[in-house]
């Protein structure tokens, strides 16, 4: 299963690699609270961070996520703009970086259509390298963000993986169920909205998913996510393999 190694098709997602300086002058953004998300009300601010707890095999996925737990790691996180790393050259339309975990980037850009997902990529460049340039880019959100959006998106392509070559196709589907109020550590946000994604990495006969929970509220972005375990069959999943929710307050 080496070469059909899964990488998440993450959105809104945040990087962990060092910020850039100076410090980033944070977009006018203010919530009118009317349901849905545009791309204005998602700005992407590179350079500033923002702290979550994160912890593994979580459950109590869902608009309750309140409770502090012992075993929380708080990290502070960010989008980082793509320049300088050894793989921008071979994505010319992303503006940013998102850490996509396993020591992969995924490459994005947003317009007032989507937040697209140019591709991925190791964070090195050795003889284990990934690289993944999509033909044409996945929408991850299409704009506005509003409850009963749906849609599934494709693409094909041969790429290096894990320093192999590879012949597959990425899909996604997304679909915008409800929205409400979400409870974390010391604050509440109302309404967010609740964003499932099926992500689906295909090569000739075999297949690996990965679902993901998001959890978006107006001019702030990504509130929480869970991420589930592989080839998890259940779209409204409550255990999750990676979880991770906003830490007001909190220092790493």
């Amino acid at each position: 299963m080496r070469k059909l190694a899964f990488i998440a098709l993450a959105a809104c997602g945040t990087n962990e690699t060092p910020q850039p300086a100076p410090v980033p002058t944070l977009p006018s953004c203010v919530p009118n609270r009317d349901g849905m998300i545009t791309a204005d009300e998602l700005p992407i601010a590179l350079g500033a961070t923002l702290t979550y707890y994160t912890s593994t095999n979580a459950s109590g996925v869902g608009y309750d996520m309140a409770q502090e737990n012992a075993t929380d790691q708080v990290v502070a996180l960010g989008p980082v703009a793509l320049g300088a790393q050894w793989y921008a050259a071979s994505f010319p339309s992303g503006q940013f970086v998102v850490d996509a975990g396993s020591g992969l980037d995924g490459i994005y850009h947003q317009d007032s259509q989507a937040l697209w997902l140019d591709g991925t990529a190791s964070q090195t460049n050795g003889a284990n390298k990934t690289l993944i340039v999509y033909p044409s880019p996945l929408p991850v959100l299409r704009f506005p963000v509003t409850v009963g959006e749906m849609y599934t998106s494709s693409v094909s392509y041969s790429a290096t993986i894990d320093g192999l070559p590879f012949n597959g196709s990425d899909e996604l589907d997304v679909d915008v169920p409800d929205s409400g109020r979400l409870d974390v550590p010391y604050v509440q946000f109302s309404p967010t909205l609740r964003v499932r994604e099926k992500a689906v990495r295909k090569t000739g006969a075999s297949s690996i998913t990965k679902r993901t929970t998001l959890f978006l509220f107006e001019c702030f972005g990504e509130v929480a996510r869970a991420e589930s375990k592989q080839d998890e069959s259940n779209a409204d999943f409550t255990q999750a393999a990676y979880l991770r929710r906003y830490a007001l307050g909190v220092t790493p």
